[in-house]
């Protein structure tokens, strides 16, 4: 079954990953509360999101420059939260309050040439 929803909806509580967890670019330390960008994304061949790339506001890019062919790729600002789960006495960063910056659909490829797109981790 397929259920349609918002961007903004799909990120609201999505896991970002252990607390704390690390800037992409500068590895500054994340942790509840603060805010950050996140970048999501989604090949065209499955139904599974994963956040990939976390980042602090001072290195937060502004665009996805390089989409990756075959990816639904999402850009949002957001809050991170914390979620725990009692039975395995463990918390996880998640996303609260996402904010849409940018996206790109499968469809969409880099348009630079030289510019080789990020495989998703």
């Amino acid at each position: 079954m397929r259920v349609a929803t918002t961007p903004t909806q799909l990120l609201e509580g999505f896991p970002v990953g252990p607390q704390p967890t690390a800037c992409q670019h500068c590895g500054d330390t994340l942790q509840e509360g603060d805010r950050a960008t996140v970048f999501a994304a989604r090949p065209a061949d499955t139904d599974q999101w994963a956040i990939h790339r976390p980042y602090c506001p001072t290195c937060s890019p502004d665009t996805i420059r390089h989409p990756t062919v075959g990816c639904t790729e999402l850009l949002a600002q957001c809050r991170l939260g914390t979620r725990a789960d009692l039975a395995t006495q463990q918390t996880r960063l998640v996303v609260l309050e996402p904010e849409l910056t940018d996206s790109s659909p499968p469809t969409n490829r880099a348009t630079d040439p030289r510019a080789m797109p990020v495989p998703p981790r």
